[in-house]
């Protein structure tokens, strides 16, 4: 499927960290092809779990995609709008979508909202049944580095502490 080809080569090559533009280029046209190809709905010749794979999940896999290229207000966009899709029916997959969008915000150096992402994420990730929904808003936090002596982050810190511990 294009967009993991999209998404594995983001990941590795890492345009926005890199400045590969050839890259950048590349995951750009895969994300443009999976979008066509997803339209067009499944081929004969496609696995039967490729219809089960919505548009709102191919929207989320592009948001990470956009992060890697460094586009944070697009990846953002796709997290927000999956959390909305998958609220609901998918509360793990919401989960990690608004993890993705509180990394996006941090990319945009919107500090606060990307708190208020990843704040939105503590007691979800704390309901599930779900080490690695743990593992992923912990990950966030340590992504905060940088930003550790504001008080907003260690409030952040210190509330996810306390919200995981209970």
């Amino acid at each position: 499927m294009t967009i993991r080809e999209a998404w594995a080569t983001a990941l590795h090559a890492r345009p926005a960290e890199a400045g590969d533009k050839h890259s950048a280029r590349r995951v750009e046209c895969l994300l443009v092809e999976a979008e066509r190809a997803h339209s067009q709905g499944a081929a004969d010749r496609d696995p039967a779990w490729i219809a089960l794979h919505e548009t709102v999940e191919l929207n989320a896999e592009a948001g990470r995609c956009w992060s890697l290229l460094g586009e944070h207000h697009r990846a953002a966009e796709c997290a927000e709008a999956a959390v909305n899709a998958f609220q609901e029916r998918l509360p793990r997959s919401a989960q990690f979508n608004l993890v993705h969008a509180a990394d996006a915000y941090l990319g945009m150096g919107e500090l606060e909202q990307a708190l208020d992402s990843a704040r939105a994420a503590v007691p979800m990730a704390k309901a599930l049944s779900s080490a690695r929904s743990v593992e992923f808003v912990q990950a966030f936090a340590d992504r905060l580095e940088p930003y550790g002596t504001t008080v907003a982050v260690r409030e952040f810190r210190d509330h996810l502490r306390s919200e995981l511990a209970a």
